[in-house]
């Protein structure tokens, strides 16, 4: 056999032995890339003085996770909306029922801790973000849009070739004169 012969077959044999190996262990390998989207949902539940107006509420989340699998720091960038059905006495003293809606576009830095041989991976979060708070009643009701911040904690579980995150996170901005205060506990797959 000629040298460049040799090198094509011990090129395809890599290649191959590499996608087998890629193939049989999915989860280490979407463990190890840096970049992942991720959709979420869960339930949300109001706290402070937005608590005395609305009732526990449900959430969407879109995401995208940059992290190394070599240090514990990675940036998530987030997109998440919330809904709060009135309780019944804020919709009597507003004529009518609705809600109350909070968007928001929230940059994260996150820092996991340490774990070994384990299918869980806890982190810390915290960010800044635009947080757009709005109701479906008016008058009286504008839109408004003001600067937050959130802090949490979670973890990303891997099971089964599949990963995963939970996790519960402190928002806080602001509507007029009075603070928007809540908690969603999330699920969520990451791709």
């Amino acid at each position: 056999m000629r040298a460049s012969n040799r090198s094509v077959v011990v090129a395809v044999l890599g290649m191959i032995t590499c996608t087998l190996f890629c193939a049989a262990t999915p989860a280490i390998a979407a463990a190890q890339r840096s970049l992942h989207l991720g959709v979420a949902g869960g339930v949300s539940v109001p706290s402070g003085t937005l608590r005395d107006g609305v009732n526990t509420g449900w959430h969407a989340l879109g995401t995208i996770a940059l992290s190394s699998p070599m240090q514990p720091l990675g940036l998530r960038l987030d997109g998440a909306y919330n809904r709060f059905a009135f309780s019944d006495q804020a919709g009597t003293a507003l004529r009518g029922d609705g809600n109350q809606t909070v968007s928001s576009a929230t940059l994260n830095a996150s820092y996991r801790l340490p774990m070994t041989n384990s299918p869980l991976s806890p982190y810390v979060i915290a960010g800044l973000g635009a947080y757009r708070t709005a109701c479906s009643l008016s008058p009286g009701c504008d839109a408004s849009t003001r600067f937050g911040w959130n802090a949490g904690l979670g973890t990303k579980l891997y099971l089964r070739g599949v990963t995963s995150f939970l996790e519960a996170r402190y928002h806080q901005t602001s509507r007029g004169e009075s603070g928007v205060h809540f908690v969603p506990v999330t699920f969520g797959l990451l791709f």
